[in-house]
């Protein structure tokens, strides 16, 4: 009788394992194939969205109230966009946000254009020195590749370098840009005359 009832303990135990591995290979398939369809569905709509655009890391652009094209840098490594600027007027010093900054902008191409815009917000910018300055950052409309974006972009001494616009991360994303870095020059800056001129 012990050793039938061994017998039976045994066979259980032998069916119930291998239920359970069953159990655990269903469940595994399940969560893969379940996976795969989410990864697949998430790259179907990226890949085929009508709304990016691949742009090169270099391209004319335009900014609202200058007529001439500008170079642009497109900059992925850039969290904000920045526009070259000799400050004219600034809130004071210890305000953080809020007031009117002037300032100018030039480029190397010869145009220059004076603006006058709400500071949105200040950045703090580490020095050589272990010290650190102060940054106003203001609203900016761009047109880059057919598309006007308007978004934040600091106020930067760039006369030391080769473009004098840098779009940063905040645009490309606005813009639904993506930056193929073998290209350059690939579209031309055709905003809307009509916006162009009612935010004149």
């Amino acid at each position: 009788m012990d050793e039938i009832l061994k017998s039976m303990k045994s066979k259980f135990s032998l069916h119930m394992t291998y239920a359970a591995k069953r159990f655990c290979v269903v469940l595994f398939m399940s969560l893969l194939s379940g996976a795969g369809c989410s990864i697949q569905q998430t790259q179907g709509v990226s890949l085929n969205s009508a709304d990016i655009k691949t742009v090169g890391w270099v391209e004319n652009g335009k900014i609202l109230g200058v007529e001439k094209d500008i170079k642009f840098k497109l900059d992925t490594g850039a969290k904000t966009s920045s526009i070259n600027a000799e400050i004219l007027e600034k809130p004071d010093d210890k305000s953080e946000s809020g007031g009117m900054i002037k300032f100018r902008y030039t480029n190397t191409e010869g145009v220059t254009k004076i603006f006058e815009r709400p500071v949105e917000r200040w950045v703090r910018i580490k020095d050589g020195e272990g010290g650190y300055f102060r940054r106003a950052v203001v609203k900016m409309k761009f047109c880059v590749a057919g598309r006007w974006i308007e978004e934040e972009a600091n106020l930067a001494d760039r006369d030391d370098f080769n473009y004098s616009v840098l779009i940063g991360r905040n645009m490309l994303k606005k813009g639904k840009f993506v930056i193929n870095s073998a290209e350059s020059f690939t579209a031309k800056p055709n905003c809307q005359a009509e916006e162009k001129q009612s935010e004149s």
